[in-house]
């Protein structure tokens, strides 16, 4: 099932909505501008120039700031002051480019658990004016128009137990681990072109966690879910009212991302 998920975009839209009338009937869970437990109710999502490998790192990265502009509004990209990006940007690029592009997205902060976990990366161009799916256990809920949704990554997260650990004179760490993942994603400029082309060049992202056991059934009411980061493609130069962010300066631009983050 999660490759069929994974490869036709209409199942996990159907699979939701088909899923939609028991869980209204549930009622209840948590609201969003409720209590914030990041990893438990809801969690993080943020953006950065696409990670290469040391080896790639030079070409490619020339090939990114040659021809791909990630820009951001003005009143952030002039602080300098950010290691993530913003939650809405714009990504420019020339109409049919070639090159690698390459973004990453970031998902923090899962918790330690004793069952196995499916995190979601997915997207839409259309929003739903209310809430389709609920999501009890979630803060953040779903923005996007389920019928649309497509998943842009998917992995299995297993069950990572908590560890009791030793008190010192300076504290101890607490027994749960919280971790991030990574997902590189490989634009397609081809596909991108075309989107421009026809008006429709803006995406919703959100992530999502669940049981692993609920995804492979089509349960949601225990997904947790990240906040929406809005993205816009456009061909050539960044809006007005948006500057460059420049990855290679430590300033003006914003600042060189870094892997400890």
């Amino acid at each position: 099932m999660p490759k069929k998920l994974f490869n036709k975009k209409t199942l996990l839209g159907a699979a939701l909505l088909a899923s939609a009338p028991a869980l209204k009937a549930s009622g209840g869970g948590i609201t969003e501008g409720g209590k914030s437990q990041r990893g438990v109710n809801h969690l993080t999502l943020e953006e950065v120039p696409g990670f290469f490998k040391p080896e790639e790192e030079k070409e490619l990265i020339d090939k990114l700031n040659s021809k791909i502009k990630i820009c951001v509004p003005n009143d952030i990209g002039k602080s300098g002051e950010f290691h993530f990006l913003p939650d809405t940007i714009v990504v420019v690029m020339p109409p049919f480019e070639t090159n690698v592009v390459r973004m990453t997205f970031v998902v923090s902060h899962m918790v330690a658990g004793n069952t196995d976990k499916v995190l979601l990366l997915v997207y839409s161009q259309q929003l739903s004016p209310s809430e389709q799916i609920p999501t009890p256990k979630s803060l953040k809920k779903l923005k996007l128009d389920v019928s649309s949704i497509e998943i842009v990554g998917l992995y299995n997260i297993p069950a990572l137990k908590t560890t009791a650990q030793n008190e010192t004179r300076i504290g101890a760490a607490d027994p749960a681990p919280r971790s991030k993942i990574e997902f590189d994603i490989n634009l397609s400029p081809q596909n991108i072109s075309t989107m421009m082309n026809d008006g429709t060049s803006t995406i919703y992202v959100q992530a999502a966690l669940l049981p692993k056991v609920d995804f492979e059934s089509g349960k949601w009411d225990r997904m947790i879910l990240s906040e929406m980061d809005t993205i816009q493609f456009m061909p050539n130069e960044c809006p007005e009212d948006h500057v460059v962010y420049d990855p290679s300066q430590a300033g003006g631009g914003g600042v060189a991302p870094t892997d400890d983050f």
